[in-house]
């Protein structure tokens, strides 16, 4: 596999294929508007980046950058390209191209409940295998909970998070969604 990671704009040439990922692969509510994600790549410490394999889309990353903390906001792989462990690559490529840093993501919190229920222990497990381990915080938003999920040296700081967020979608953005970080 030779993966490739490219700095993702409007005019790309994959567009539209990272926007029917986006819109696929995330629930309504965890998806943040397409024009929004490109306006804030703009922003020191975003990436949005397409990943290829030889020249063939396979999927997208989006990350965000606050001083030693990357938070993995979307990662997504198109539905061809997946269970091949693209996943586990595209994580281990960004612990490579992010080493300094403390990398953190969400996933939805284990509610047996739920009805994706086996998706949730399934996602879990996925990046337990990938290194990833519990926090002590969940995010939470106005529409679901979420774990955070952390790999990485040291504990991950609760301010530290919430102020790289609050960076990322603005105060109007961070209070409209009712965004809080946690004790688990």
């Amino acid at each position: 596999m030779g993966i490739e990671l490219k700095s993702l704009n409007k005019n790309s040439k994959d567009v539209n294929k990272v926007r029917d990922l986006l819109y696929g692969a995330f629930p309504e509510v965890e998806r943040l508007p397409l024009e929004l994600l490109f306006d804030r790549a703009n922003l020191d410490g975003v990436d949005f980046l397409s990943i290829y394999d030889e020249d063939n889309f396979i999927g997208f990353t989006y990350l965000i950058t606050r001083k030693n903390l990357t938070y993995v906001q979307y990662l997504a792989i198109d539905s061809h390209s997946r269970s091949k462990g693209y996943g586990s690559l595209i994580l281990s490529r960004i612990k490579e191209k992010y080493y300094d840093n403390q990398l953190t993501l969400n996933i939805e919190a284990l509610d047996k409940s739920a009805t994706n229920y086996e998706q949730r222990v399934n996602r879990k497990n996925f990046y337990l295998r990938n290194g990833y381990e519990s926090s002590c915080f969940l995010f939470k938003d106005r529409w679901g909970m979420y774990e955070v999920m952390v790999n990485g040296e040291g504990e991950i700081n609760q301010e530290e998070f919430s102020d790289l967020i609050r960076g990322f979608t603005g105060n109007s953005l961070f209070l409209y969604l009712e965004i809080q970080i946690q004790l688990a």
